[in-house]
């Protein structure tokens, strides 16, 4: 099958379901708080802004499409056809992660119109959504219900939230707690939306794009091939 035609498939899913509609709501809604803030303050907040489109939307839309794409018998049929999983999941990160980019882009141009860089926010959305969404569906496919996953996916919700308690509060954190934050997957995304706005070290980002590339490897190997297998034996 064409990948253009994958692509332009799932996105239809995705708007079906509404997931595109959600991204454009969040986006009115991030530039209304940004647009009520003062300058100051709307400048530290709009990074995370852009960080939690891929961080935290990535994973929990990338997770709801594939428990619904369960309940429809899209991804058993998957297995009927020629199209691999690992594909299908490519696929379904990439259209999430073009949401995110399109998203931050455009609450960043309500804030701050053409006053930022357009590179490190589509470095924001492969690095965030890219661990983040391979972790989501792996979730979904072993809760398999909408529900379950709200639910169960909790805890690796807050595993994803440490770079933002850690930026907001680091001062004020100790130090293990700083060390515990890099480490996790978005991360690096974090630090991309910040020089989307301002300078950041080279090494910072070459750092955190290493940690998102394991933390992709490492799960799409040891969470997301294994789900996929037993969800086809189910």
């Amino acid at each position: 099958m064409n990948p253009a035609t994958l692509v332009l498939d799932d996105f239809r899913l995705l708007w079906r379901h509404g997931f595109a509609i959600a991204y454009l709501i969040l986006a009115v809604l991030y530039s209304a708080v940004l647009s009520a803030l003062p300058r100051v303050w709307a400048d530290a907040v709009l990074p995370v802004f852009s960080w939690s489109d891929p961080a935290f939307f990535c994973f929990f839309f990338a997770g709801a499409s594939v428990c619904l794409d369960l309940s429809q018998g899209t991804f058993r049929a998957l297995f009927a056809s020629p199209l691999r999983p690992g594909v299908y999941m490519v696929v379904k990160a990439l259209n999430l992660g073009l949401l995110s980019f399109a998203m931050a882009v455009a609450v960043s141009a309500s804030s701050r119109g053409a006053d930022f860089r357009l590179w490190p926010l589509a470095a924001t959305a492969i690095v965030g959504g890219a661990p983040a969404a391979v972790i989501g569906a792996a979730l979904a496919l072993r809760l398999k219900s909408v529900n379950r996953f709200m639910i169960g996916s909790m805890p690796f919700f807050l595993l994803l939230a440490l770079p933002a308690v850690a930026y907001a509060a680091g001062r004020h954190m100790p130090a293990w707690f700083t060390v515990l934050a890099r480490l996790t997957p978005t991360d690096g995304s974090l630090r991309f939306a910040r020089a989307a706005y301002s300078a950041v070290p080279w090494t910072e980002l070459v750092s955190g794009a290493a940690v998102s590339v394991a933390w992709t490897v490492a799960a799409s190997v040891l969470v997301l091939g294994p789900a996929a297998r037993a969800a086809r034996g189910d």
